[in-house]
């Protein structure tokens, strides 16, 4: 009996050290699986782009994805169409979806998603940044309740080109000019320096400010309507690269050569338009570090980072100090790299 109870006792201790003993991979066997930490859990975000159906967009959407899967992010891309909104069902579904960590948003209207992106996403705890176009009527500066601003867009820039504008024609004439979506930030932004600059510069006169979807096909008739009512027209301000192609075909089918073009945009056409004498300057945009910083800002604050208020793409290092593409400069701009879509 002595050994029968000695041997009962010691299988009994080896099945109790088994229990407590732990497996290969590091976890202590004879417990429920630890659920995965969230620290180990990848980031889901959404990015809100203004829509998908130009050059420049589509090059910030492929980046967007490059970054994300860079920093080890999933994503999600939604596009708004240029469709206020559409923009807003989007982003209201995406609340309701309650999957998400942060929103990257490219807002169509900045005043229409101002509610939602700066109070109702904030309270679900999803953090949110901006690129491109302004949140809630702000001016180089990221909205209240938002982590940070990307721009590059900002009045000042278009006061900017206004000056360069004027200072190219010293004797004044007529400047019409064509814009985007007019419930778009670029396209108030650049009505607001026309409001600032055309006042200081009496020897110019206003045609008018024309919006469009940035497609070359609309740009044209606008530009060729113009053309036709004014045949003294001196200047010609277009807001897109991918629309200022429709506007230098009105302009040689008018046979109005003198009448100049200047281009926001600085894509691959701008830059050899700059070259051959079709545009008198284009400015940059830069669509891969616009969205790759909005992504980074979210990806730092989730690691415990400060992140800045406002990202200033005028002042990128890859520009040779000025975001305005000249035939006197273009070479400088080249060789950084750029145009970079």
């Amino acid at each position: 009996m002595k050994l029968k109870n000695i041997l009962l006792f010691l299988l009994l201790a080896l099945i109790l050290t088994a229990c407590g003993s732990t497996s290969s991979n590091g976890k202590e066997t004879g417990k429920e699986p630890e659920s995965k930490t969230e620290t180990n859990t990848p980031k889901k975000i959404a990015f809100f782009s203004a829509g998908a159906s130009n050059n420049y967009l589509q090059t910030g959407i492929e980046h967007a994805k490059k970054t994300a899967k860079d920093l080890g992010m999933e994503i999600d891309i939604f596009d708004g169409r240029f469709d206020p909104l559409a923009q807003l069902n989007q982003v209201q579904n995406a609340l309701a979806a309650k999957k998400y960590d942060g929103f990257v948003i490219e807002a169509v209207d900045g005043n229409q998603l101002c509610k939602i992106a700066t109070e109702e996403a904030p309270a679900q705890g999803i953090a949110v940044s901006a690129i491109n176009i302004e949140l809630c009527g702000e001016t180089d500066n990221a909205a209240e309740g938002t982590l940070t601003f990307v721009g590059g867009q900002g009045i000042n820039v278009y006061q900017d080109i206004l000056k360069k504008i004027f200072s190219d024609n010293p004797e004044g004439g007529k400047i019409a000019a064509i814009g985007g979506p007019a419930t778009g930030t670029p396209y108030l932004n650049f009505k607001a320096a026309l409001e600032i600059e055309m006042p200081k510069n009496p020897n110019w006169e206003l045609i008018g400010l024309h919006s469009t979807d940035y497609t070359a096909n609309q740009a044209f008739q606008v530009a060729q309507n113009i053309l036709q009512a004014n045949p003294d027209l001196d200047v010609i301000f277009s807001n897109y690269s991918g629309m200022t192609s429709g506007v230098v075909e009105a302009k040689a089918a008018a046979r109005q050569d003198d009448v100049k073009i200047y281009d926001f945009g600085g894509d691959t056409w701008a830059f050899e338009s700059v070259e051959n004498g079709d545009i008198e300057q284009t400015t940059i945009m830069l669509p891969k570090e616009e969205i790759e910083y909005g992504i980074k800002v979210l990806n730092d604050y989730f690691n415990g980072k400060e992140v800045p208020n406002f990202i200033d793409l005028t002042k990128e290092e890859i520009l040779p100090g000025t975001p305005h593409v000249t035939l006197d400069n273009i070479e400088e701009f080249r060789a950084n790299g750029l145009p970079e879509y």
